[in-house]
C-alpha cells in the first residue's frame, strides 16, 4: 500500500518497540516543478505474523502539465550510486520513534537562528498575474502561508510578466507582495528574464521599479507614466545594467549550466554585465542532473561553477561571486513537501525591513552576509585569521544527521584547492568549532562548507583574499 505520509516518514509499533523508516530529506528527490506528495512510503501485510514498511519513489508526476518533467536520476557508467534509507528503532511507543525521526529535519521547518533571517527564492507563484485575474489585491495565495509555515521569513516569488501587460502585472506583483507581507514575513518580488544578459536571469528589487522590454529609437531611457510614475525603457544591455545600478538591484542566474541557461554564465564571463558587482552570481539547487554518487548537493554542476566564477574574476577588483538558494517550483498548497524540495539562504540580519523596502535584504546579499543550506547543517559564524602562510579558518557548525566532513576551498585564479577534514567521529545532533589552517599565499578567495552523511550541507560565501 502506497502511503502519502507527511514528512516522508512511516512508523511501525509492535511489542513495546517501534521503528521509523524515512529517506534522506533532499538527495532522495530529483528536480520536480511541484512539491505535491506522491507517496514516498509504503506498508505491506506479509502474513498473519509479519508486515513490511519502507520508502519508495513515485511512479510519475501527479500534475498533467509536468508529466514530461519526471526527470529521475542520472547514473553515469562506472559510478557508485548511494540509494540510502534510514531506519530508526526505539524502545517505546510509535510517538517516540516519530519524534526522534522528525528531529533530523526539525519537523520539516527551517530552524530559527539568532541574528539571521531565512530566505527562500525563485518561487514560480505568478503572484501578479494571479491577483490580477481575481481583480482584488486582497486575494490571498496559499503559497505564502505554506512557505511561512516552513520557517521561511523572506519569500521571493519570481514572475514573468507578458509584454502586452508588463507594467500592469508588475504593479499587481509589487502591491501583492506588500499585501502578503507583515512584521514577521516579507514577500520580496523578483523577475525572471530571458533576454539581453544571456540565459535566464533573475532581477531582485530593492524597491518597486517599473520597466518595459523595448526602447524604440528616440525614446528616453526614463519616462513618466501617468499611473506608475517613473518607467524605464530597456532596449540594450547598457540600458538594463544602467537601471540595475541606479535602482540598487541584483542579478542572479537560476539553474546555471542547464535548461534555458545551458552554456551560461560561461558564455558571458567576459561581458560587461557579468563583470559587474550587481551581477551577484547563480542559483543553487540540487536536481537537474541528480547523481547519487555525489557527496555534496549539486557538486558537479553548481558548486564547481561557484569556484570557477571566482577564479574568472580573481585578477579584478570585483566582489566575489555568490550562490543564492533557489527552488524553481510552481504553485504551493498545504500538504506539499516544501522542505524537501528547496534549499534556503540564512541572511545575517536581526529585523525584517518594512514591506516594499527590500534594501537591507539586497545589502546582505550583495555583501555576502549569509550562508546557503539544505536546512540540517548551519554555520552560525565563521572567520579567517592570520595572513599569508599562516591563515586559519574558524567556523561554528551545528548539525542533525551525523557529519561527514568539513572543507575549506580556495583559488588563485587558475586552480581550486580543497582541504577536507573528516568529521565522522562526531555524533548526530552536535555542534563544534572547527579550526582549519591553510596557506593563503597567492590565493584570491576562500570559502567554507560542511556536509553530513545524508548529503545535506551548508556553504559560506567566498571571501576575497588580497594578494
Amino acid at each position: 500500500m502506497v502511503l502519502r505520509a507527511a514528512n516522508r516518514l512511516v512508523v511501525a509499533e509492535t511489542n513495546g518497540a517501534a521503528i521509523a523508516a524515512f529517506p534522506p530529506p533532499h538527495t532522495f528527490f530529483w528536480a520536480r516543478e511541484v512539491e505535491i506528495n506522491v507517496g514516498n512510503n509504503w506498508y505491506r501485510k506479509d502474513g498473519d505474523s509479519s508486515f513490511s514498511i519502507g520508502v519508495r519513489q513515485g511512479e510519475q508526476e501527479v500534475v498533467e502539465r509536468y508529466l514530461a518533467n519526471w526527470s529521475l536520476y542520472s547514473a553515469p557508467p562506472g559510478s557508485e550510486q548511494h540509494m540510502a534509507a534510514y531506519f530508526y528503532p526505539t524502545l517505546g511507543p510509535a510517538s517516540e520513534a516519530f519524534d526522534a525521526a522528525l528531529a533530523f529535519t526539525n519537523s520539516d521547518v527551517y530552524r530559527p537562528l539568532d541574528g539571521y533571517r531565512v530566505m527562500g527564492s525563485h518561487y514560480h507563484t505568478n503572484l501578479g498575474r494571479q491577483l490580477q485575474a481575481t481583480g482584488s489585491i486582497d486575494s490571498r495565495l496559499s503559497d505564502f502561508e505554506v512557505l511561512r509555515s516552513a520557517g521561511i521569513d523572506i519569500a521571493g516569488p519570481v514572475d514573468r510578466p507578458r509584454d502586452d501587460t508588463q507594467l500592469e502585472e508588475q504593479h499587481w506583483l509589487f502591491r501583492g507582495a506588500e499585501r502578503h507581507s507583515d512584521d514577521d514575513f516579507i514577500v520580496m518580488p523578483q523577475m525572471e528574464n530571458t533576454n539581453l544578459l544571456g540565459g535566464h536571469w533573475d532581477l531582485l528589487f530593492s524597491h518597486p521599479v517599473y520597466y518595459v522590454d523595448e526602447r524604440p529609437e528616440g525614446t528616453p531611457l526614463i519616462a513618466h507614466h501617468p499611473e506608475y510614475g517613473r518607467v524605464y525603457n530597456i532596449g540594450s544591455v547598457t540600458d538594463m545594467m544602467g537601471m540595475i545600478e541606479a535602482e540598487d538591484m541584483l542579478v542572479f542566474m537560476p539553474h546555471p549550466r542547464t535548461k534555458g541557461s545551458t552554456g551560461y554564465p560561461d558564455a558571458i564571463r567576459q561581458t560587461s554585465q557579468f563583470q559587474s558587482d550587481w551581477y551577484r552570481g547563480v542559483g543553487w539547487r540540487w536536481g537537474m542532473g541528480s547523481d547519487l554518487s555525489e557527496r555534496r548537493l549539486s557538486e558537479k554542476r553548481v558548486i564547481p561553477l561557484l569556484d570557477d566564477m571566482n577564479n574568472w574574476i580573481a585578477d579584478t577588483s570585483l566582489r566575489p561571486k555568490y550562490l543564492l538558494a533557489i527552488t524553481e517550483t510552481y504553485g504551493k498548497a498545504p500538504g506539499d513537501d516544501i522542505y524537501a524540495n528547496g534549499p534556503v539562504s540564512y541572511l545575517r540580519m536581526d529585523d525584517l525591513p518594512e514591506p516594499g523596502n527590500y534594501g537591507p535584504i539586497v545589502d546582505a546579499l550583495r555583501d555576502g552576509e549569509y550562508f546557503v543550506t539544505s536546512g540540517e547543517v548551519l554555520i552560525p559564524s565563521h572567520r579567517y585569521e592570520g595572513r599569508g602562510t599562516n591563515m586559519t579558518l574558524v567556523a561554528d557548525v551545528e548539525w542533525t544527521f551525523p557529519l561527514d566532513f568539513v572543507e575549506i576551498v580556495y583559488g588563485d585564479g587558475v586552480r581550486t584547492t580543497t582541504r577536507r577534514m573528516s568529521a565522522t567521529d562526531l555524533p548526530a545532533f552536535g555542534r563544534e568549532t572547527f579550526r582549519i589552517p591553510f596557506d593563503g599565499t597567492g590565493q584570491a578567495w576562500v570559502r567554507f562548507a560542511a556536509w553530513d552523511t545524508a548529503g545535506n550541507g551548508a556553504m559560506t560565501m567566498p571571501f576575497r583574499l588580497y594578494r
